[in-house]
């Protein structure tokens, strides 16, 4: 049984030490990264990921966002990752996904789970939670962001956003109606198209971004490639630069950086799809995929 006093004391902690960061986190030099997709109130994943953070020692942690929603263990999911996060220092990122935000939660189950266990008056506490996560975070190879890359004109080739626009954000505000945030949490790869274009599936100005987008964007920015949630997929799917992707990958499996440089890596850690959780590691030269 959740404690209504201690839950909430645990959300306003995090939001107090997330005010003191950046909307755009540097992860420096550190290895083994340790990266996980959309967990959706599925808690066993969680428990399986921290087994292999413990596994492999390692030195980062990034939480890809969408924490809640769609499963039923929201509330235990957010509170386990809040202890971690609020008790190993600058170890753990917790980025935000399109699912922290209240609007979704009355729409996809989280609002009410909430509720339920904590009363309604947790809601506000939430909230200012989601607006103080971070929206991305980088190290010296990978660029992790929920959706991925955002545009301003989206229609003509245009110059790459730089990540100093993101590390420039101020608090005290809830940045998700600015275009450019709602599309970093929104937006889907797609290597049949070289540039934008309009999301129809998702819709409310969300776009695709092609193969030219995702390459100007991480030479732009100094990145090799880039982590990403938001879809789903059976565990892991690589888009090439080339346009083609990869979607059969064994649990396991290394791959190295040579491999998918200026790929984008779609990493997706539910299992109410019914499908593999999957999450990553990051070693200094190579990666390898784990089936949680």
């Amino acid at each position: 049984m959740h404690s209504k006093s201690n839950f909430l004391s645990l959300v306003d902690d995090a939001v107090e030490k997330l005010q003191k960061g950046p909307f755009h986190v540097n992860l420096g030099s550190s290895y083994p990264v340790a990266v996980i997709g959309d967990i959706h109130g599925f808690y066993d994943v969680f428990e399986a990921f921290q087994k292999l953070i413990d596994e492999y020692s390692v030195k980062k942690v990034v939480f890809l966002g969408d924490y809640v929603d769609r499963g039923y263990e929201g509330v235990e999911v957010l509170e386990s990752i809040l202890n971690f996060y609020l008790s190993e220092g600058d170890k753990v990122v917790m980025l935000r996904g399109n699912h922290e935000d209240l609007r979704m939660n009355r729409v996809y189950g989280f609002y009410g789970e909430l509720a339920s266990k904590l009363g309604s008056k947790a809601a506000p506490h939430i909230g200012l939670l989601y607006s103080n996560l971070p929206l991305s975070a980088s190290n010296k190879n990978a660029f992790f962001v929920h959706g991925g890359v955002p545009c301003v004109d989206c229609i003509n080739v245009e110059k790459a956003l730089k990540i100093s626009y993101v590390a420039g954000l101020k608090r005290g505000k809830d940045h998700v109606t600015d275009k450019v945030v709602f599309q970093m949490l929104w937006n889907d790869p797609d290597g049949s198209i070289e540039w934008f274009e309009v999301n129809s599936v998702r819709g409310g100005g969300s776009y695709y971004y092609g193969r030219r987008a995702w390459a100007n964007f991480l030479n732009e920015n100094g990145l090799d490639f880039m982590i990403r949630g938001h879809e789903v997929v059976d565990g892991i799917l690589i888009w090439r630069d080339d346009g083609r992707y990869v979607s059969k990958v064994k649990n396991r499996e290394v791959m190295y950086y040579d491999y998918v440089y200026h790929n984008v890596i779609t990493l997706f850690s539910s299992r109410y799809h019914l499908g593999r959780a999957g999450s990553l590691i990051l070693f200094k030269d190579e990666m390898e995929f784990f089936e949680l």
